[in-house]
């Protein structure tokens, strides 16, 4: 297991995105699939700091990263107000606009993404990718959710 804490500064997304790489490739994950992991955990955390802290920087959140025999899971955590989980939906694709493709590319590169709401110190977010299923999904499905 890897943890690590942040704070909720944009410029440290790249430590995040090099330790999910990191730990997906050496979990057998291809470089592209990995970049995939890599990106969906990134739009997750980009969330916690631009929507749960609103771009300050005084906030923190974790990552852990846990490597199960069959899959990977990364485990945010941040300390800010809870969120509506049914109020988190992508885009529709064909409105043409800058942003709001994070839960998109979350949904679609993730087989699982779920909101612990025991959670009680703020919220806690689980992303799963299970071992030799592809990143990219044909039908643009979104992952399972429980």
């Amino acid at each position: 297991m890897t943890r690590i804490v942040l704070g909720s500064e944009p410029r440290l997304l790249n430590v995040l995105r090099a330790v999910v790489r990191f730990r997906a490739q050496e979990a057998g994950f291809s470089p592209s699939d990995s970049e995939y992991v890599a990106l969906a955990v990134d739009e997750a955390a980009a969330n916690i700091i631009r929507h749960t802290y609103r771009g300050s920087c005084d906030g923190h959140m974790a990552l852990e990263v846990r490597r199960l025999p069959d899959r990977l899971e990364f485990i945010l955590e941040d300390w800010g107000p809870k969120v509506c989980e049914d109020k988190i939906r992508p885009r529709p694709l064909d409105e043409l606009r800058p942003g709001g493709l994070g839960t998109f590319f979350i949904y679609s590169f993730m087989d699982e993404c779920s909101y612990d709401q025991d959670y009680k110190k703020g919220n806690r977010l689980k992303l799963v990718k299970f071992l030799g299923k592809g990143c990219l999904r044909n039908d643009g499905s979104s992952a399972k959710t429980r």
